[in-house]
């Protein structure tokens, strides 16, 4: 079937536009961010801001020239549409206040349902993608259970210092350890486990994992980056070198799958 007369080609295609309009509004002007009772900075905001631009351009480049129908492109979209969901369900629920409020709303339920509908698809027809004999299944594989460790520690360390040590209230700015913790690692070392295990689905899985990895770990460099140049010191300069050799080993994991 034309992807191009399919309701979610076009559904797609919608949501990505409004997030690169939201974003490329966003970033010129800052000031529609309004008062909000948690800890994102500006800088956070920004750089999120440039991620999220960059993403929906190729995003969009993707819904438009590449063919829906072959199981790559279907990994791209979900690994796209996992993006819109975790950052709209960090704004959403984490109570980013900004006149497009609602449209962060908007997308975090659509990316949401559109990623299960084109997943039950693939399910459905038994679409799954053919590992070729260069697949490297068990380096991926450890390379998707370390990077999650190594986070999840530093994340774990961070709630039990502030909830069990400090004894803090809990503030909207946490949301983003709910979403890793409870959804988005748990997916990753499913997806390792199952690749390691040389499943389809678990190939399947760590596709879409590893385009979750590229595209959040730049928003954490960005954000440094504009911290550095409006309060001349970085946040985080170890982490930042961190999270781009994680990005740059994910880039290439991509390119030889």
């Amino acid at each position: 079937m034309n992807n191009k007369c399919d309701k979610k080609y076009y559904l797609t295609l919608l949501t990505t536009l409004m997030t690169l309009a939201i974003a490329l509004f966003s970033l010129i002007n800052q000031t529609i961010y309004t008062e909000r009772i948690n800890q994102i900075s500006k800088y956070e905001l920004m750089g999120q801001d440039v991620v999220t631009i960059f993403i929906s351009v190729v995003f969009l480049c993707i819904i438009i020239f590449l063919n829906f129908n072959k199981i790559q492109t279907k990994i791209l979209w979900l690994g796209c549409l996992l993006y819109q969901f975790y950052i709209y369900a960090y704004y959403s629920f984490g109570g980013v206040t900004s006149v497009f409020y609602l449209l962060y709303i908007a997308i975090t339920g659509i990316s949401l349902f559109l990623f299960f509908f084109i997943l039950s698809d693939i399910i459905k027809i038994q679409n799954y993608p053919v590992a070729g004999k260069k697949y490297p299944r068990k380096s991926l594989s450890i390379f998707l259970w370390l990077t999650i460790l190594m986070v999840t520690i530093i994340e774990l360390q961070e709630l039990v210092i502030k909830t069990i040590i400090d004894k803090n209230a809990v503030n909207p700015f946490c949301v983003f350890y709910v979403l890793d913790l409870s959804i988005i690692f748990p997916l990753i070392i499913i997806a390792s486990i199952l690749n390691f295990k040389k499943s389809a689905f678990g190939y399947l899985l760590s596709g879409i994992s590893l385009i979750k990895i590229i595209t959040i770990l730049p928003a954490v460099i960005f954000n440094d980056i504009f911290h550095k140049i409006y309060q001349g010191h970085f946040i985080d300069l170890t982490f930042d070198i961190i999270a781009f050799f994680i990005t740059l080993i994910g880039i290439i994991f991509i390119v030889l799958s």
